[in-house]
């Protein structure tokens, strides 16, 4: 029997409000991050007899989060003369900003002012017991491995709130997002309610079972069978509230003030601005929402699953696998296997996790178009500043951004294969070349369900290539030769026009919508009315990939060698749980492309090398022989990204859908954008250019542009890290060890950012890198 215990604890200060809900572009607010931990494992081996071995480990893992800010964020001794949404003293915080749409800052700036003190632990505790058999030519093993984790964390709200100013807001900017912040033009403001303590839990139970079959002395075969049996995740106090689109009731919707987009009671006095919720795990019932509003309190449904989910426990996942050796000299091996992996995922996908900070706990409303002069917003020192929220009246409830995780577990999974062989080469070298892949199915992907549809081909009043051109941004250097041909509707939908024809229906709204001219935008969403985005977490996305692998190896004598070239491509339609690259939540099929993680060629050297001179004993040998040199070199291209027409000062949104969960749009591809230009054509600019940005135009107009995702890639990048080391001995139990090491040796440029947002003039020019040279010495006194 072994036991083995370790705490640590570590501490570090980030640049930035870690993880945070807004933009930082600065590092005057910092994160003091420190993390303790601990385990213990136990393990018990019993040799029952020569051929039966029974092991049994248990184990516990508890790590701790712990972040706090530093930084000027505090409010001020004399008060803060804004209004708010929600009257929680706004955390003792000042509200985060983000400016955007300014070419002349680079697109916007902004600085978060976090969501601090948090606190994360995740007690883990984990048993497995695993017996192995030795039965004549099989080796069989089998047992079971069982989880019980916790997730007991706060939300991440900005209860001081977020402030919003945007040029393409016609309705409040002056044309210039900071003149806006002074005068208090605010597009909008979001802001959350409090922060709340989670306590997630969850039980998995994975029988196995597998049999290496030694058939004869050139041919293995290993057979296998994993049982993954998950449990749902649940939140322990039942404080898991989910919008379920299967129980909203449309009669139940409440109405908009056409003033300020808020909230107001229905005709039937039925409106309910939780309509859909329901409570995982609780009985439901009425709770209290914000008094002094039209909904001091709010009528919540029940769900019979602990979190939400349907449970689907039975997950069978086999495997096979074979090792041959063709001539039976041990020289020359052919593998190959495939197998089936389920994935419980994590907690932030679509499970109670994700549900943290949900309504009717803790609410998360944007109030939109806040300047003097509108929705009765009188004129004074504070500007619009002083008009947010109530403004001295009723308490006004605004629409809220919700999250929905589905009604039934379908466990993303991915199948798995291989081919390989290995041949041993002279002077010991191993060349290995393999097939390898992987499908993934069911995988995580955030979608919006409150998205307006967008308008039919058939429909649209532009044709191909005319984008939308107002008076407001005629003068937009994207829209050169391209004449006013559009009014935009009103907040009523009323008085729109494209090239003198009035439109109506789906089109001016779609239009109204691109424009900014609607109230709100979450005043004329139609899928689920009341709500602003619905994002929703689905179990839909697949992913493909393939790979050529190829690699060289020698382990003997004073040269080790490892030499490896994967030749692959990797497809999805989402990358990740947060990927939100996508332009229209009615069609992911437009979203398949190359994986945001993508890397078509990488090639990796590793090489330690005892150096040859100055061998045997005597001064020499001490000072000059002994010398080690190591190093690692990789050349490898970059990774794809999506062009956006996201800093365009006007019709970021051009299809006018809503999407505020994904990206607004795409340009429009109007040439090639690897020829006919030069990376330095434009001094003014930091960084080279990667791409032309003439072969990209403002999109249609009310399309979503014709590029794809993931069009286009960052460029690749050669780095050599190189190490010097020796040991300098004084005896046999003391001495120094002398280590010098350096991280990008030749100080190499290597790009991996790119302003890929069409609009201002550093459009697809390079504007980050990795780290420059470092280099660091080191010397160890050991005894």
């Amino acid at each position: 029997m072994t036991f083995r215990y370790i705490h640590d604890s570590w501490q570090t200060v980030v640049p930035s409000p870690l993880w945070g809900n807004g933009t930082t572009n600065f590092q005057n607010v910092t994160t003091n991050f420190v993390g303790p931990g601990s385990s213990f494992v136990a393990r018990l081996n019993a040799n029952i007899s020569p051929t039966l071995l029974n092991e049994f480990v248990a184990s516990y893992t508890g790590d701790h989060i712990f972040l706090t800010t530093r930084g000027p964020v505090g409010l001020p001794p004399g008060g803060f003369p804004m209004g708010f949404i929600f009257d929680n003293g706004f955390g003792g915080k000042l509200p985060a900003i983000n400016l955007s749409g300014n070419a002349a800052y680079g697109g916007g700036f902004g600085q978060d002012s976090g969501y601090f003190p948090w606190h994360n632990a995740n007690p883990t505790y984990t048993y497995r017991d695993n017996v192995t058999k030795v039965l004549g030519t099989h080796a069989l093993q089998f047992g079971a491995y069982v989880v019980f984790a916790q997730k007991n964390e706060a939300n991440s709200p900005n209860v001081q709130g977020i402030l919003n100013f945007d040029t393409s807001d016609k309705l409040v900017t002056t044309g210039n997002a900071f003149a806006d912040l002074l005068l208090g033009n605010v597009a909008s403001y979001q802001q959350w309610t409090a922060e709340k303590q989670y306590y997630d839990r969850y039980k998995n139970v994975e029988p196995y079972f597998q049999d290496d079959w030694r058939i004869n002395k050139r041919l293995t075969l290993n057979l296998g069978l994993r049982v993954s049996m998950f449990g749902t995740y649940r939140e322990r106090y039942q404080q898991a509230f989910n919008f379920e689109p299967s129980a909203f009731n449309p009669a139940n919707s409440p109405v908009f003030d056409p003033n300020d987009g808020s909230l107001q009671q229905n005709a039937g006095n039925t409106a309910n601005p939780l309509n859909g919720f329901v409570q995982c795990g609780g009985k439901g019932g009425t709770f209290p929402l914000v008094p002094g509003s039209n909904f001091p309190t709010v009528s919540v449904g029940s769900s019979s699953n602990a979190g939400c989910l349907k449970g689907h426990l039975f997950n069978p996942a086999p495997r096979i696998g074979f090792a041959f050796d063709p001539k039976g000299d041990g020289k020359t091996a052919i593998r190959g296997g495939y197998g089936i992996f389920y994935e419980h995922t994590n907690g932030n996908e679509g499970n109670t996790e994700s549900l943290e900070g949900s309504a009717p706990l803790v609410l998360t409303a944007t109030q939109s178009n806040v300047v003097v002069g509108r929705n009765g917003c009188l004129a004074g020192p504070n500007g619009g500043y002083a008009c947010i929220g109530a403004n001295g009246g009723a308490i006004p409830f605004f629409p809220l951004t919700v999250v929905s995780i589905p009604n039934k577990a379908i466990w993303p999974y991915v199948q798995q294969w291989n081919l390989n062989v290995q041949k041993e080469l002279p002077y010991h070298f191993v060349l290995s070349a393999a097939y390898v892949g992987s499908k993934g199915t069911h995988l995580t992907l955030l979608s919006n369900a409150n998205q307006l549809l967008p308008v039919p081909a058939s429909a649209n009043p532009y044709s191909k290539g005319e984008p939308i051109v107002t008076a407001d941004n005629a003068n937009d250097p994207n829209l050169v030769g391209h004449a006013i041909n559009t009014v935009c509707p009103d907040s009523t939908l009323a008085g729109g026009s494209v090239n003198g024809a009035p439109v109506s229906g789906q089109v001016a709204l779609n239009l109204a919508v691109a424009c900014g001219t609607v109230t709100s935008v979450a005043s004329v969403r139609t899928a689920f009315p009341g709500f602003n985005n619905i994002n929703t977490l689905r179990d839909a996305a697949n992913s493909i990939y393939h790979s050529l692998q190829v690699g060289a190896q020698r382990t003997v004598g004073d040269l080790t060698l490892s030499v490896a070239y994967t030749y692959s491509h990797s497809i999805d339609d989402s990358s990740d749980r947060s990927d939100t690259a996508f332009v229209n939540a009615y069609n992911f099929a437009t979203n398949r492309a190359s994986s945001n993680f993508d890397l078509r060629h990488n090639l990796a050297i590793s090489y330690v090398y005892g150096l040859p001179f100055f061998k045997g004993t005597g001064f020499s040998h001490a000072l000059l022989g002994g010398w080690q040199i190591s190093g690692i070199t990789v050349a490898q291209t970059g990774t794809p990204f999506s062009v956006t027409t996201n800093g365009l000062n006007a019709f970021g949104d051009n299809a006018g859908v809503g999407n505020g969960t994904g990206t607004g749009s795409r340009p429009d591809l109007v040439g090639n954008p690897r020829s006919g230009f030069s990376p330095n054509q434009d001094p003014s600019e930091r960084g080279p250019l990667a791409y032309n940005p003439a072969a990209f135009a403002v999109p249609t107009g009310l399309t979503f542009g014709t590029v794809g995702r993931n069009t286009l890639t960052l460029p690749g990048r050669l780095n050599f890290d190189f190490g010097l080391f020796k040991k300098f001995p004084i005896n046999e139990k003391t001495g120094f060890d002398f280590r010098w090491e350096n991280f990008n040796l030749f100080n190499h440029t290597q790009f991996n950012q790119v302003n890929a947002d069409l609009g201002p003039s550093s459009f697809l020019h390079l504007t980050n890198t990795h780290d420059g040279r470092r280099m660091q010495l080191g010397l160890r006194f050991y005894f």
